[in-house]
């Protein structure tokens, strides 16, 4: 008797072409993913490139948190990176932002800084930059009331606070372990700063605590890391490339004459007219008047924070990290207000306690320092009684930042 056909038919191969076929299709949407991420990077890196001269003016938080630009501009060499805090971004005749932007004598300078930015800060853009920074000139400006108070403000530091650049710092290939390791010590003292990047807060503890156990840990996660690192800096070359978009910026059509020098006498000359007129305008709304204190009365408290300050930490990890990255450095530190402390019952020989610590530091590490002693008395080179420079101030800083560049700088 022949059998009954079965009612269902007879697979052949069950399975195996459905798996395939899905498996290739796949395939080709990562594939074509991967191709439009990769172009979409070639274009934003084309148009920082197109547009980073003329970001040298701009305070966005593209520019000051992010890395793309920062690394844009280190590699264009007519660019000057400047780091400061807010001296940088106050309405002032001559700051150098403005003053080279027509290129005078054959640069513009680049720069990066905003209210509230501590030597942490900058260590952490630094980092960001990494290896590119090698042969590459840098000028970080200091302002000497941060090393007068021993901690940190914590509010300042959040606010200058990159998720990426201190990503960046956790998992610098180009970073030694050991200035890793200090560098977290430091970050964990801002915990609030961590709290939505567990990736981040772990790396930090294990390179924090340093013991065997620590370092395999720390070694396991590296890849996730080093993972995270390149979606953010991915993700920053387009909020870069969006931010250029936004801003209707023009090409850089600004005629760049080659090295040049400029008749300094007569350009610290038009400042002093300058500066003289704006204090004028500012006695019509004189600042609150210092509570005068007897001479050297204050020199004891001045000079214990002084010594505490955590500032001078982050300062020695930005110049440990220079040198690691084989950055070309140099430091600008404003001078004290010495009649401000002066009227605090801060005396000459303390306040002279800044510098004295600071050569040292910068000696350590063989850094060039310029430290502005003629205008601790002089009215003219600040803006106000906060760290702020003025028309003259900045002129001092813009002749310096002119030799810097031209390899012309010497021991002033």
């Amino acid at each position: 008797m022949a059998e009954a056909p079965s009612s269902f038919p007879h697979p052949v191969n069950p399975g195996i072409p459905a798996r395939r076929s899905h498996l290739t299709a796949a395939l080709a949407a990562l594939l074509i993913a991967g191709a439009a991420l990769a172009a979409g990077l070639v274009w934003c890196q084309r148009l920082e490139l197109r547009y980073v001269h003329e970001l040298s003016t701009d305070f966005s938080d593209a520019k000051l948190q992010g890395v793309a630009l920062q690394k844009a501009a280190v590699a264009e060499d007519d660019l000057l990176l400047l780091y400061g805090s807010s001296e940088l971004v106050k309405e002032i005749p001559n700051k150098a932002s403005e003053f080279f932007y027509e290129y005078p004598t054959g640069f513009r300078v680049f720069a990066v800084g905003k209210p509230g930015t501590t030597a942490l800060a900058v260590l952490q853009k630094l980092a960001a930059i990494g290896p590119e920074l090698r042969g590459r000139k840098v000028a970080i400006s200091l302002s000497p009331s941060s090393y007068f108070a021993e901690e940190v403000d914590p509010g300042y530091y959040a606010g200058n606070f990159s998720d990426l650049q201190a990503t960046e710092v956790a998992f610098s290939p180009a970073l030694s372990h050991g200035l890793k390791r200090d560098a977290a010590r430091r970050m964990l003292e801002y915990p609030k700063t961590l709290e939505d990047n567990w990736l981040l807060h772990f790396a930090l503890v294990r390179l924090a605590r340093d013991t065997d156990f620590d370092r395999a840990l720390y070694a396991a996660i590296l890849p996730l890391g080093e993972l995270q690192a390149w979606i953010g800096r991915t993700q920053d070359h387009f909020e870069a490339a969006s931010h250029i978009v936004d801003s209707r910026l023009r090409e850089d059509a600004a005629q760049r004459p080659g090295a040049r020098k400029l008749n300094w006498d007569e350009t610290f000359k038009r400042a002093e007219v300058i500066a003289k007129a704006m204090r004028a305008k500012a006695k019509k709304s004189p600042a609150p008047a210092l509570v005068k204190r007897p001479h050297g009365s204050r020199d004891k408290v001045f000079l214990q924070t002084l010594a505490h300050a955590d500032e001078w930490t982050d300062c020695e990890l930005v110049l440990r990290a220079l040198r690691e990255l084989g950055a070309k450095p140099l430091i600008l530190s404003m001078p004290v207000h010495g009649p401000d402390l002066e009227a605090m019952g801060v005396s000459a020989d303390a306040r002279h306690a800044y510098l004295r610590r600071l050569r040292e530091l910068a000696g350590q590490y063989r850094a060039p320092l310029v430290y502005y002693g003629q205008g601790e008395d002089d009215p003219n080179f600040f803006y106000d009684n906060l760290d702020h420079l003025g028309a003259k101030g900045w002129i001092y800083y813009n002749r310096t930042l002119d030799d810097f560049f031209h390899d012309r700088l010497t021991n002033r």
